[in-house]
């Protein structure tokens, strides 16, 4: 979702320090150097927060929105360990095994070609470094399932973008299929609405349905695109429905020798 408000809409979202300690600081911690690759770094959080937490790591971002790329140098000023490239992630600029440690977060879910991306980061990655996957599986699962249509739109929003709301519970054969040597999985519950949603997270949802609504119009119509907005918001704010899903973090290892 290409929209100039989108990643602002990201860094709303994210807490980028909880993520750097939960998520990366057990492996980051043992590395005395080297070079750290976010594949899909939006505006920019996350890295900044790798690059002000680990002076002695080099942060690489990458991201083909321009904007995404924009937004994040200008949060990396200042930070001399870090740089945001635009770059395709099924043709990173980079050499064979240059990486220490790739981790991709809500990237996955967007690809339409999920294993070629896989591959490209088994490629940059070095001998023995870690590849960790985050994403989510079952994204807008309501019950009771009170947005008509939504499924069907989602098909054809997968159908002509690739996106792929279960995609979690695939990460696993994406790493394996890519060549990786899997080590460690977790899954645990990410959207949790239970009843009226507050405030807060009601805006995030509505900044998401409109840009995402500008697109799908353009696939079903602007009637039905509205229409959808009007039923998913209206069941944010119902005290008798539940909004759920998992969010899945995968760890990998390129292997030491490909034979």
């Amino acid at each position: 979702m290409d929209d100039p408000r989108e990643g602002g809409r990201l860094e709303r979202k994210v807490n980028a320090q909880q993520f750097v300690d939960r998520f990366l600081k057990p492996h980051l911690d043992n590395l005395s150097g080297g070079i750290i690759l976010e594949a899909g770094c939006g505006p920019g959080a996350i890295s900044a927060a790798v690059a002000n937490n680990y002076l002695n790591l080099s942060i690489i971002g990458i991201d083909i929105s321009e904007d995404r790329i924009n937004q994040a140098n200008a949060k990396l000023t200042g930070l001399p360990n870090s740089t945001a490239i635009r770059a395709n992630i099924y043709e990173l600029p980079f050499p064979d095994n240059h990486f220490d440690f790739v981790y991709s977060r809500f990237l996955f879910e967007y690809l339409k070609e999920p294993v070629a991306a896989a591959k490209e980061l088994f490629r940059v990655c070095k001998p023995g470094a870690k590849l960790l996957l985050q994403d989510l599986d079952g994204q807008f699962s309501f019950y009771p399932e009170v947005v008509p249509q939504l499924h069907n739109l989602l098909a054809k929003l997968t159908a002509e973008t690739g996106f792929d709301p279960n995609v979690g519970r695939k990460l696993f054969s994406f790493g394996r299929a890519a060549g990786f040597s899997f080590l460690n999985a977790e899954s645990e519950c990410y959207h949790k609405v239970f009843g009226a949603i507050d405030d807060f997270n009601y805006g995030l949802w509505n900044l998401k349905l409109d840009i995402a609504c500008n697109y799908l119009s353009r696939l079903v119509g602007q009637s039905r695109s509205a229409n959808l907005k009007l039923h998913f918001l209206a069941a944010l704010k119902d005290e008798d429905t539940i909004l759920f899903s998992q969010l899945f973090t995968l760890t990998f290892e390129k292997p030491m020798s490909e034979n």
